[in-house]
């Protein structure tokens, strides 16, 4: 059938389809009686997440290639221990570091320290499940000459063992974001 031939048709049977349903009366339309049982419920769907703002992830920190550290601490030590950290930089100009108060290294600034057990390799320091501790947020600053050093010094208290403690400074280097670790040192305690 041709297009127009088919709305030819359409428009002449619409007044035939009106008609029809002009003589249906309401009373023969059945009706349709109400639910009494109740509707299948849908799980309730969680809420949406309100919307935030998308997390920026911190700057990683990074090593300086020519800045090196060293930590000196007795081989053999009766009592408390203490820690010598020693940045070498060898720059041609000074460079000044800045370190913040560890919450979970009891508040202390440089160092950051991690002390194993020998044969087992369980750390010892910082204790683990410990609550950290708050600290003033205040930042301890050192600079090293051109071609120099800048020593930081902690301590710690360790019962009698064996002992391999790891360590490095976290901070800023000028604007920069960085880590500088040390060797591991074994040490006794008396």
């Amino acid at each position: 059938m041709k297009p127009r031939a088919l709305l030819l048709t359409a428009l002449l049977t619409l007044p035939v389809l009106a008609a029809a349903q002009d003589t249906t009366s309401p009373d023969s339309v059945p009706e349709i009686p109400p639910v009494t049982t109740p509707l299948p419920s849908t799980p309730a769907s969680p809420a949406p997440a309100t919307p935030t703002a998308p997390s920026v992830p911190a700057p990683a920190a990074v090593a300086l290639p020519d800045v090196q550290a060293n930590l000196f601490v007795p081989r053999t030590v009766t009592g408390k221990v203490n820690l010598t950290f020693t940045v070498r930089s060898s720059r041609a100009t000074a460079i000044t570091f800045s370190v913040r108060r560890d919450n979970e290294q009891n508040c202390a600034t440089a160092p950051q320290v991690r002390v194993l057990e020998v044969g087992t390799r369980a750390v010892v320091y910082p204790v683990s499940g410990a609550s950290p501790r708050l600290c003033a947020q205040d930042l301890e600053t050192k600079t090293a000459a051109a071609k120099g050093n800048a020593t930081f010094t902690r301590e710690l208290e360790l019962t009698p063992g064996e002992y391999m403690v790891e360590s490095w400074l976290t901070g800023f280097a000028g604007d920069l974001l960085v880590k500088v670790p040390a060797a591991p040192v074994r040490i006794t305690v008396k």
